[in-house]
């Protein structure tokens, strides 16, 4: 049975789930009003301070399931109607203020926004400029820092707050990495979908669907063996379901011999298949683009090899990432993106029942295009092509999150950097720790491996062997 990992992943599973029905019986357009109502059917609240602020929030997130407004430009929305909870200022005196007589809060004050009353520190908030001076200053710790999360967990500072209070997106420096999407506790940051085409198509039968899985999906789906999933998968009506670790395969040799000649040039070269990454690279550091690799994701690079074999192929990429969305959009290789939330909803809102399906096969790649789906995964693979060239004088610098990301690329930046390649990952852990993966525990990791373990090919080269990939191209 289906189970989730907090209330935010079941209420859009929930919303998804209905607008997935709806469409699939092509019956969307007369059933859009009455979703709010079948979600909040009830006159009390499940969550919310009343019945009619679940329904407008519900709206919105079946506007989100519907693509989004197409007037607000990126990937990632706030739903204004469910911003509303965080606390309005940041920093918060709480009770274990001792009225103290240094008064160091007050001093360190740059506007004058600290004083005392009864013994105890008070913040004038129409002065506070949330610079943190109190809290360092203070000696028992009582001033708190509840900066929202979503605030806090974006690693480019794209998120503001307007003059409602009320979180707001600066598209231009946002990377899509979906963060602020996984850490707000109310779900009022969520994802565009694409579910819409692609049950279009779906419904009215289009022969050259084509479903390309990541990596990460070992750990997904763990109420269901992983073939029974596949069996799911094609019963939606998918020609077929193939690795993207297929693609990580292909791509292996082709950035390993990228960054032998970065090297005997005297230059470093940065990995290219995780998109907030490249996204990160492309805002905080556009003098470095240069340095990133040309060879394409394994996502581009999977679909690319599919539409060589079939012109007429629609491919659709299933993954835990959001920034994914912004690769399919510059990048000639997939056609839509899905994350594994949204694969789960379509399953369900199909009502089939993975648990009695016999399991199809999926043995596409190998050990290491697998692996890919960790952090290091890419530079293991990497090492090993260049062991198998006698190059091991290379050196490689795994970063496992942006924070990490960002001190190898300053080191760059200011030609300080003693590794050669940087493989970057934009999600801690890799992506089987992305946005939109189902769950986040330790147990994904060591599902991976299992995963990985049970690859018939042992290394890219067997796993491609079946493969003409002449006129497939990798940059």
């Amino acid at each position: 049975m289906r189970k989730f990992e907090n209330q935010v992943q079941y209420i859009k599973n929930e919303v998804i789930r209905m607008v997935a029905r709806f469409a699939f019986e092509d019956a969307l357009i007369e059933n859009i009003s009455s979703i709010p109502l079948m979600a909040n059917p009830g006159q009390d609240p499940r969550f919310r301070c009343c019945i009619y602020h679940e329904r407008a929030i519900t709206a919105e997130r079946v506007t989100m399931a519907m693509g989004g407004h197409k007037s607000e430009p990126g990937v990632i929305e706030v739903l204004d109607s469910a911003c509303d909870q965080c606390p309005v200022e940041r920093y918060v005196i709480t009770e274990t203020c001792r009225g103290c007589l240094a008064h160091r809060c007050e001093g360190s004050c740059p506007v004058d926004a600290i004083r005392i009353e009864n013994n105890k520190a008070v913040i004038d908030y129409s002065k506070c400029i949330e610079c943190g001076k109190c809290k360092d200053s203070c000696p028992y710790n009582a001033i708190a820092d509840v900066m929202r999360p979503c605030r806090r967990e974006c690693p480019t500072g794209a998120i503001e707050i307007d003059n409602r209070k009320k979180a707001v997106i600066d598209h231009d420096k946002c990377i899509a990495c979906g963060a602020c999407v996984y850490k707000c506790p109310f779900g009022a940051i969520q994802e565009k979908s694409e579910i819409l085409p692609v049950i279009e198509r779906l419904r009215l039968g289009n022969k050259h669907m084509y479903a390309i899985v990541a990596p990460a999906f070992a750990s997904q789906f763990d109420y269901a063996e992983l073939g029974q999933v596949i069996h799911g998968i094609k019963m939606l009506g998918f020609k077929d379901v193939i690795e993207v670790a297929l693609g990580a395969d292909m791509v292996v040799h082709h950035e390993a011999n990228e960054l032998i000649e970065a090297k005997d040039k005297g230059e470093f070269l940065t990995s290219s298949c995780c998109p907030g990454f490249v996204n990160y690279i492309e805002i905080k550091y556009p003098e470095l683009m240069p340095y990133v690799s040309k060879t394409v994701s394994p996502m581009v690079a999977t679909a690319r090899l599919i539409k060589k074999i079939d012109a007429e192929a629609q491919v659709v990429f299933i993954g835990p990432c959001i920034a994914k969305k912004t690769e399919k959009d510059r990048t000639e290789g997939a056609d839509f993106v899905l994350t594994f939330e949204e694969l789960a909803a379509l399953i369900e809102a199909r009502d089939i029942n993975l648990k009695v399906l016999e399991p199809h096969p999926l043995n596409n790649a190998s050990y290491f295009g697998r692996r890919f789906a960790a952090v290091g995964g890419l530079s293991l693979a990497v090492s090993d092509h260049l062991k198998k060239q006698d190059r091991e004088d290379v050196r490689i610098e795994t970063c496992d999150g942006i924070a990490s990301c960002d001190k190898a690329l300053k080191l760059g930046k200011f030609k300080r950097l003693k590794a050669d390649f940087i493989e970057g990952m934009a999600c801690k852990g890799g992506c089987i720790k992305g946005p939109v993966t189902m769950h986040h525990g330790p147990k994904d990791i060591k599902d991976l491996e299992v995963y990985c373990k049970k690859a018939l090919e042992e290394s890219p080269e067997s796993a491609l062997r079946v493969f003409d990939l002449e006129g497939v191209e990798l940059e």
